[in-house]
């Protein structure tokens, strides 16, 4: 059999059960893996008549078709026992009856596979002491559906491949997982302090019961404080828990090179790259630490902390960091015998995407810390190089009006024709990432060409996401500048963007009435922080189609002399401003 086809097909059934949240045994999984792959053999012996194409063009025609994400169905994800004249379908009835009786013995460890030692339960961010399946361990923030995956549901002229070094949906969802884990954590240590917070860990009762004492005497926004900057606490010890875990095989070892050799068993069964003192080490490890020690159980850790520890030694930094239970369930389920190796292919996935964790730590950092029009976007070199705009006309976080008198003049006249239906409420530039439709922390610019950017999300996004704010100051004049100016919800009533711009500004423009997968939603809201009541505006961006991660955001013109405006690139060098200078 040609080995190809058989690391490929063992490569996406591994994947396969990793989704569907199928534990099995290594014995019944190779059964799975040669049925399937002897099958697919002789199908293409058949219809190519020995004259097959390379398995690397097939290879790239299998990986743009994801699997159906499991949460389509209801019930168990195992396969059902099906009876008559077609035969057993299961892998289960595929094999004999000695090795039935085998994983009858094994079932009982099933329940131990990888759990947790005793105090560590916070290690997953939940406070969920074993891995779920993939399909549950999401968060709903991270709307990652077929109709995301499938290419033929997203009606985009663009290319629908996946990006960069993702082969499949499963694996964007990992590194989407990851890259919102990253904005979460810097978010709450920017705004509580990492030392503040780690000031308030402890292990002594006495002091755990002063403390919830002392919330009972806090004032609301007091307590609220105290309770989010525990949070960011927990969050912060829970990642330093998980990436002491790339550190532990270096432990092992030393456990290892204390171990009289002559005391350990004969060597039993084929290799599989452990010596017998490694494999006693692991054991004693997990039994001094609490790990559960089942067979399986210490094998498992054994790959994945040397795995864990070798991309580390290889410069990964990023992902172990932000890395999160879908990336360990991913790195478990991965073939040995795929083409590329575990360790490889994670350090392709941290070269591309190591620049936008830094832009996302940077970004997240200052905004809570008091970039509210997020001026970080300008400090990227490859925005300095492609983008004069001035600090004072950069604003991501609000359209103000433009002229006093023209808001009191619709104060006066032309707030009485605003329907209820655009009734909004203010936007919280602070909160970041609270929820699934708001995706405006993963929006970033990036080169087009060595002259031009072009806007783009870092995350899948959904139809109906938030993506930010439209920059612009609130005009109420009848003095409409066609090639700068976005039409109102009431006449007269337009937002001017030639003296202001900011990030979404500078997003691809079709024609008027052409292809756009966004659109521009007024939204009008009371806004109760002022001295006196007012009436003010928030211009934003609403994805209207599912769009892959590194696709181009694009709206389309307002009107024709806009669309002629944003195709000059000495326009979009002064980001569409009328006048911009250094």
């Amino acid at each position: 059999m040609d080995k190809a086809i058989l690391g490929l097909t063992a490569q996406k059934i591994r994947e396969l059960f990793t989704i569907c949240g199928i534990e099995d045994s290594e014995e019944h999984l190779n059964l799975v893996i040669a049925h399937a792959a002897d099958h697919v053999y002789k199908a293409r012996l058949v219809i190519a008549r020995g004259a097959t194409e390379p398995i690397s063009q097939a290879k790239e025609a299998i990986i743009e078709t994801p699997p159906t994400p499991p949460h389509d169905t209801r019930g168990s994800y195992r396969l059902m026992k099906r009876t008559g004249k077609e035969g057993p379908t299961t892998y289960s009835d595929m094999a004999s009856t000695e090795k039935k009786k085998k994983k009858k013995r094994k079932r009982s460890h099933r329940s131990e596979l990888m759990d947790q030692p005793p105090g560590s339960s916070v290690a997953d961010g939940n406070g969920t002491a074993k891995d779920k399946a993939p399909e549950e361990s999401i968060s709903p923030e991270v709307q990652t559906t077929s109709e995301v995956d499938d290419p033929e549901s997203v009606p985009d002229p663009l290319d629908s491949s996946l990006p960069l070094h993702l082969n499949s949906a499963f694996e964007m969802k990992v590194i989407t997982t990851i890259l919102i884990q990253c904005v979460k954590y810097n978010s709450d240590i920017a705004q509580y302090g990492q030392r503040d917070c780690m000031a308030l860990a402890t292990t002594k009762l006495e002091r755990m019961r002063e403390h919830a004492q002392e919330f009972s005497g806090y004032s609301y926004e007091q307590a609220i404080h105290a309770i989010r900057r525990d949070t960011a606490l927990t969050t912060g010890r829970a990642i330093q828990t998980r990436y002491n875990e790339t550190i532990f095989w270096p432990i092992i070892l030393k456990c290892a090179a204390l171990i009289d050799l002559a005391t350990l068993p004969p060597v039993k069964g084929p290799a599989d790259g452990f010596t017998m003192a490694e494999k006693a080490a692991t054991k004693k490890f997990m039994e001094d630490t609490g790990y559960s020690l089942g067979a399986e159980n210490q094998r498992q850790y054994r790959i994945f902390w040397k795995n864990m520890f070798h991309m580390r030694e290889a410069g990964i930094e990023k992902i172990l960091f932000y890395r999160t239970k879908e990336f360990d369930s991913f790195c478990r389920g991965y073939s040995k015998t795929s083409e590329t190796p575990l360790v490889d292919k994670v350090l392709r996935w941290e070269n591309e995407y190591r620049p936008h964790f830094e832009q996302l730590e940077t970004r997240i950092t200052k905004l809570k810390t008091g970039d509210s029009k997020r001026l970080s976007y300008l400090t990227n070199p490859q925005v300095l190089e492609r983008l004069k705009v001035p600090e004072l006309s950069w604003d991501n976080a609000s359209n103000e009006w433009a002229v006093n008198t023209e808001e009191e003049s619709f104060r006066q006249c032309g707030s009485v024709s605003i329907s209820t239906d655009i009734l909004g409420i203010p936007h919280n530039d602070e909160s970041v990432y609270e929820g699934g439709t708001d995706k405006s922390a993963f929006i970033t610019l990036l080169p087009k060409d060595d002259e031009s950017l072009f806007v783009s999300s870092i995350v899948p996004i959904c139809e109906g996401d938030f993506l930010g704010i439209f920059a612009g100051t609130i005009r109420f004049s009848e003095d409409f500048n066609v090639t700068h100016g976005i039409s109102g919800p009431a006449e007269s009533l337009w937002l001017d963007y030639s003296q202001v711009t900011g990030a979404l500004n500078q997003m691809q423009v079709s024609e008027p009435g052409g292809y756009a997968n966004v659109c521009l939603r007024w939204a009008i809201f009371h806004d109760d922080t002022a001295t006196e009541p007012r009436v003010s505006w928030r211009v934003s961006v609403k994805a209207t189609k599912h769009i892959m991660p590194f696709h181009p955001i694009v709206r389309a013109a307002a009107q024709q002399e806009q669309y002629h405006l944003h195709l000059s690139p000495g326009n979009a060098k002064r980001g569409f401003l009328e006048s911009a200078t250094n």
